[in-house]
């Protein structure tokens, strides 16, 4: 991460509404995938031709699309909730998961009307995973961090 400049020498934070931008993206991005065009008929037109391997059967195909929708949903909320615990609530975890799993809320209630696709609590639960793996994974690395950064500083004697 770069260094941040002190207001003194000129910097100043990034506007709020510029925080927001990266996860409004983000979350447009999954409002799209929730749409009729990915619906599992769609992404199977796709994806099994890539999963036609020597010796696989059509239910190995068909177990291998499911799976990897799945992983999708997991790093989709992973990634949202990475980017509002880096940026509009870098000191609001518990907020930051909270938004994760009404956002995976709404974004299964948009997929009851989308035509070809269904709403899931499992995926609701899938998405909330994933944002909390991100959330366990991001505390980890700042526990890494900060314990590394505090050996390589020497203690002042006393």
């Amino acid at each position: 991460m770069p260094a941040v400049k002190s207001l003194s020498e000129g910097a100043s934070e990034p506007a709020p509404l510029g925080q927001w931008i990266p996860v409004v993206l983000w979350g447009a991005l999954i409002f799209i995938l929730s749409t009729s065009a990915f619906s599992p008929a769609n992404t199977a037109k796709i994806i099994h031709p890539m999963l036609l391997l020597p010796g696989i059967t059509p239910a190995s195909v068909d177990f291998c699309h499911r799976l990897l929708r799945k992983v999708a949903h997991f790093i989709e909320y992973g990634v949202l909730f990475w980017l509002l615990v880096r940026g509009p609530m870098a000191r609001r975890p518990y907020l930051a998961l909270l938004l994760c799993v009404v956002y995976a809320l709404t974004d299964e209630g948009h997929q009851a009307f989308a035509p070809g696709r269904t709403a899931s609590l499992y995926d609701v639960a899938l998405d909330s995973i994933g944002a909390l793996f991100s959330f366990f994974l991001t505390t980890a690395i700042a526990e890494m961090r900060s314990k590394l950064f505090t050996r390589a500083v020497p203690q002042s004697l006393s």
